[in-house]
C-alpha cells in the first residue's frame, strides 16, 4: 500500500466532501421552495433523505466490515458517481415537477453516506504505518464548506435554483477524482499463528455492548435535531429580521460557522494534550446550546453572526472528539460500525429536524419553533454529560496525528 504524500490525498477527499455538503445540505430548503413547494413537503423530503442515509450509512459500514473484498473507497466511489448523475438529471426537470422529489432524494442520500468509511479509514491507515493529520485534514474540509457556502450564496443571485445541481455535479466530480488517489484500505488478514480476528456484531448487539456510546450517541441526535432545524430552514429564520438578499446572508453566516471552525480543527491535537476527549465534548455540548440560545434571542444580522461563531467551541470541537471517543470505544472489529453510528447520530437528528420542523414552520412562529429546538438541543447536552462519566480513556500520542 503506497502511503506517500496520504495527507494531500485525505484531506482532498475531505475538501471533495464539504463542497458538496455545503451545496446539498446548505442550501436545500432554498432549491426546493424556489422549485415550488411548501415547507411541510420540504421537510418531508429533506426527512426522506435522512431516513434513506439512517439505513444505507450502516448497512455499508456492515458490508465493509464484513466483507474480504468490498473497500471503503469503493463505496465511495460508487456513492460519487450516483450523486453526480442525479444531480444532472435536476437540471432536466422543468420547475414544480414532483420528479424532483425522488431523484434529489438519491443524489443528496449519496452526498453524505461514505462520510463515515472516510472517518474510518484515517485509523486503518495508521494501523498500518501511516500518518493522518486528522484535524488538519477535517479544518481543511471546513474550509472548503465555508468557501463552497459563500460561493453558492453568491451565484445564486445570477444563476438562481439551477445553481445548486450544478454545484453538486461539480463537487462530486471532484470528490470521485480525489477519492481514486486514495490507497485501498487493507483488510488486514490474520497473520500465520495468530489468534483469529475478531468477527463484527449486530446493530442490536452493538449498542448492549457499548452502553457509554449508546448514551453520547442519543445526546448527539438531541442537539443535533436542533442544529439541523436551524442550520436546513436557515433562510426562513433570517426572515425574521431581513427581507433581502437573504440567500447571500446565508451564504456569508455559513461562511463564517465554517471559517471559525479552523482554529479548533487545527489544533485539535493541543487541546487533546489539556483535556480528555470526555471533557472535550461535554464542554463543546454546552456551547453548542449556547449557541442555540443566541439564534434563538436574535433579532439582526449581527447578532445572527455572532451566534455563527461558536462554532468554534461548539461543533468544530465536538466533531472530531466523537471520532475519536469512537475509536476509544468501539473495539477494533467494530471501527466502521462505531463510526457509521455516530454519523447516523446526525442523519438522525437531520430526519427529525426536517420531517418535524417543516410541518412546524408552515403551521407555528418560527421563534416557537427554535424554542422546541433549543429544548432538545439543552436536553442533549445533559445527557452528554451522563454519557461520558465513566468512559474509558486512551492516550492518543500514538493515534491519528492530528
Amino acid at each position: 500500500m503506497n502511503l506517500k504524500n496520504l495527507n494531500l490525498k485525505y484531506a482532498l477527499v475531505n475538501i471533495g466532501y464539504m463542497l458538496l455538503v455545503s451545496g446539498s445540505l446548505g442550501f436545500a430548503y432554498n432549491y426546493l421552495s424556489q422549485s415550488g413547494f411548501d415547507d411541510g413537503t420540504i421537510g418531508t423530503v429533506m426527512s426522506l433523505v435522512s431516513l434513506f442515509g439512517v439505513f444505507l450509512g450502516p448497512a455499508a459500514a456492515d458490508i465493509v466490515d464484513r466483507s474480504d473484498k468490498i473497500t471503503q473507497k469503493m463505496f465511495i466511489t460508487a456513492s460519487m458517481v450516483v450523486c453526480g448523475v442525479f444531480a444532472g438529471i435536476l437540471l432536466l426537470i422543468p420547475q414544480g415537477s414532483f420528479l424532483i422529489i425522488p431523484i434529489l432524494i438519491i443524489s443528496f442520500m449519496c452526498s453524505t453516506v461514505g462520510m463515515p468509511l472516510l472517518n474510518g479509514m484515517a485509523f486503518i491507515y495508521e494501523a498500518s504505518g501511516g500518518i493522518i493529520n486528522y484535524g488538519l485534514c477535517r479544518g481543511l474540509g471546513s474550509a472548503a464548506y465555508a468557501v463552497g457556502s459563500n460561493v453558492v450564496g453568491r451565484l445564486w443571485a445570477g444563476l438562481g435554483r439551477s445553481t445548486l445541481p450544478i454545484w453538486v455535479v461539480a463537487a462530486a466530480i471532484f470528490t470521485l477524482v480525489a477519492t481514486q488517489f486514495m490507497p485501498d484500505p487493507p483488510k488486514q488478514p490474520a497473520k500465520a499463528g495468530s489468534a483469529p480476528k475478531e468477527q463484527s456484531i449486530s446493530f442490536a448487539k452493538f449498542f448492549a455492548k457499548y452502553k457509554n456510546v449508546t448514551v453520547v450517541v442519543g445526546a448527539l441526535v438531541l442537539m443535533y435535531f436542533c442544529h439541523f432545524l436551524i442550520q436546513t430552514f436557515m433562510a426562513k429564520i433570517i426572515g425574521t429580521f431581513e427581507s433581502q438578499g437573504i440567500e447571500g446572508i446565508q451564504g456569508t453566516a455559513l461562511f463564517i460557522q465554517a471559517m471559525v471552525e479552523l482554529p479548533t480543527m487545527f489544533g485539535f491535537s493541543l487541546l487533546m494534550k489539556r483535556l480528555s476527549i470526555t471533557k472535550i465534548l461535554v464542554i463543546a455540548s454546552i456551547f453548542y446550546s449556547l449557541k442555540h440560545i443566541i439564534i434563538l434571542l436574535s433579532g439582526n444580522v449581527a447578532m445572527f453572526y455572532a451566534a455563527m461563531s461558536l462554532q468554534m467551541v461548539s461543533y468544530a470541537a465536538l466533531i472530531p472528539a466523537t471520532v475519536y471517543f469512537s475509536n476509544d470505544q468501539v473495539g477494533e472489529a467494530d471501527q466502521n460500525k462505531g463510526q457509521a453510528v455516530f454519523a447516523t447520530a446526525s442523519t438522525v437528528g437531520n430526519l427529525i429536524a426536517s420531517f418535524i420542523g417543516g410541518w412546524m414552520f408552515q403551521f407555528l412562529d418560527v421563534k416557537l419553533v427554535i424554542a422546541v429546538g433549543v429544548a432538545a438541543s439543552i436536553a442533549g447536552t445533559a445527557l452528554m454529560i451522563v454519557g461520558t462519566r465513566g468512559a474509558k480513556e486512551k492516550t492518543h500520542v500514538a493515534s491519528v496525528k492530528m
